[in-house]
């Protein structure tokens, strides 16, 4: 009788592992591969660029949302981890968080994919005018402070923040240029509950707001 409880009790936990490894996956999307070649002219893109905020309140498919992430922060060098935008000493510093009609995600540059981190629309939490939450997608550009103190010199919480909002811009001019070749809308801001997406998104006080961007389809 010993033994069967025994057999009883690993068996158990063979399930609970094997049920928390698939939860872990089911959490985890594998984005498809991002489109890099095609669209129209930089030079054009640069013409056609506007801050909209006639959104249509739709989704985009995932191959167009995989490419956006990828103009966003996605590594654009096969024999490196460098992304798209240029990073003070390539600290890669900028964490993405996407939020759309399904559900609220983390954007993982390193494998392309998504770790879902809310089910259900959010968007409403990332600015409180109408369009914000009609835009197919809210990035959230949050500042990873903790990897400032991997240097070899302590940099002034100031000059921190201020390389936070420089990144985020840097990263957002080639969103603006991707939903321009699109015809798409974009629009950068900086108003937002901070309160409520540090409570979604379990942030610390080693994580700086900086701004978000909405993109996608307009009238």
């Amino acid at each position: 009788m010993k033994k069967f409880r025994i057999a009883f009790v690993i068996f158990a936990l063979s399930l609970l592992v094997a049920f928390s490894a698939f939860a872990d996956e089911a959490k985890v999307i594998k984005l498809p591969e991002p489109e890099k070649s095609g669209g129209i002219g930089v030079l054009d893109a640069i013409a056609a660029r506007y801050s909209a905020v006639d959104f249509v309140d739709s989704e985009i498919s995932q191959q167009d949302l995989s490419t956006l992430l990828w103009v966003a922060a996605g590594i654009n060098r096969a024999d490196s981890h460098k992304i798209t935008f240029a990073t003070a000493m390539n600290l890669q510093d900028m964490i993405i968080y996407a939020f759309t009609k399904s559900g609220t995600y983390k954007y993982i540059p390193e494998n392309h994919s998504l770790e879902l981190i809310a089910e259900g629309d959010k968007r409403v939490l990332t600015g409180s005018q109408p369009f914000v939450a009609k835009a197919a997608v809210d990035l959230l550009y949050i500042q990873d402070a903790a990897k400032w103190d991997s240097l070899n010199f302590k940099a002034p919480a100031e000059s921190i923040l201020q390389c936070g909002f420089s990144h985020a811009g840097l990263s957002m001019q080639g969103v603006y240029l991707y939903a321009a070749s699109k015809n798409w809308g974009a629009r950068t801001r900086m108003n937002f509950d901070r309160e409520g997406l540090k409570n979604l998104l379990n942030l610390t006080d080693k994580h700086n707001f900086t701004l978000m961007i909405c993109v996608g389809p307009v009238k």
